[in-house]
């Protein structure tokens, strides 16, 4: 079987980390990277590298690997529609909404070009798991949501990076990281109607917040509260289902670093009295994280396939992205920053 080509236009950290599973894909060869801060180009171990990703395109590419500033990630999936290859982004889609848009406008042109981006948090084990309980609707309606996602004081943004500067990020912890719990209560949930929020840069006093607190309501009385923050100090990642009869908890997420601790998801589940039940306690363990390359396979197995995109289309991807600019605009104060 021949393998689909693949280029990589980005190869930084997430780059690099999309090429280890790329490679792993029975599917995929990655042919062609791209990154500005090559010197020039070049060819090692069957690989073309290019400065310039226009140079990319010019090749003979199938398929082409996303992974750029928020304020390029757009501009670029577009490009490579154009030229009729199947785009795998990774998020954020871009800084806002607007440039969503702009992306759906020219995917509508070439039908049978595949677009998926990248919110692998849908892959962890956890959250498969928690999916299928509440698709099984065994622990009754939802109630509610509570949820906290954080970095430590060791920060990737740094005063002078296009991070740090709203013009070019579109937005700070909550579009940079903050995006996977927005995605994932679009995932459990689905819409949400009413919206207030918080919106901070306080500590770190950069262009882009720091700290974004959010509740949000549907139009049957379900509630969400969110916390996405930089000032966390500890690595923390959690995210608590009320139900009718019990409660999921999700603690931790696998990540690279391990930093967010171990992967569990906890059922407790209650008695008609809405008592705890001690014998009703189920945990967990996640010990592998899977998301990446799953999710990899999927895209992989779409193309081949020609199946439509049903997770981390762009439909989805705008859905997320209207609802983050909801979560900013509440904040009337933030705004006038």
């Amino acid at each position: 079987m021949k393998k689909l080509s693949v280029g990589i236009i980005g190869y930084g950290i997430v780059g690099k980390r999309r090429k280890a599973f790329i490679d792993r894909n029975k599917y995929f060869e990655t042919k062609f990277i791209s990154d500005i801060c090559f010197k020039n180009n070049f060819n090692k171990k069957g690989i073309k590298y290019f400065k310039f990703y226009s140079e990319l395109l010019r090749e003979n590419v199938d398929v082409v690997f996303v992974t750029l500033p928020n304020y390029l990630a757009a501009k670029v999936t577009q490009n490579c529609l154009k030229r009729k290859i199947h785009v795998f982004c990774e998020k954020p889609p871009g800084k806002n909404a607007a440039d969503v848009k702009k992306v759906i406008r020219e995917e509508k042109k070439h039908r049978n070009i595949k677009l998926m981006y990248g919110f692998n948090h849908r892959y962890h084990g956890s959250v498969i798991l928690a999916k299928k309980i509440l698709n099984s609707k065994k622990y009754g309606k939802i109630i509610n949501f509570r949820c906290v996602y954080g970095k430590s004081k060791i920060v990737t943004f740094k005063k002078g990076d296009w991070r740090s500067k709203r013009k070019y990020a579109g937005g700070g912890i909550l579009l940079d990281q903050g995006i996977h719990m927005i995605d994932l209560l679009q995932h459990f949930h689905g819409e949400f109607d009413y919206y207030k929020s918080f919106i901070s840069n306080r500590f770190w006093n950069y262009d882009i917040e720091d700290n974004a607190f959010v509740l949000m309501k549907d139009s049957k009385g379900v509630i969400a509260s969110v916390h996405s923050t930089a000032t966390q100090w500890e690595h923390r990642f959690k995210l608590e289902i009320t139900l009718e009869k019990a409660l999921l908890e999700l603690n931790g997420i696998l990540s690279g670093t391990k930093s967010y601790g171990k992967e569990t998801l906890t059922i407790i589940s209650r008695n008609r009295n809405f008592i705890n039940e001690k014998k009703g306690k189920k945990v967990y363990y996640f010990t592998k994280d899977n998301s990446w390359q799953n999710e990899i396979d999927k895209f992989s197995k779409i193309i081949v396939n020609n199946k439509k995109v049903s997770d981390g289309n762009s439909l989805e991807a705008l859905k997320v992205m209207k609802i983050i600019s909801k979560i900013y605009s509440s904040d009337k104060v933030w705004m006038k920053k």
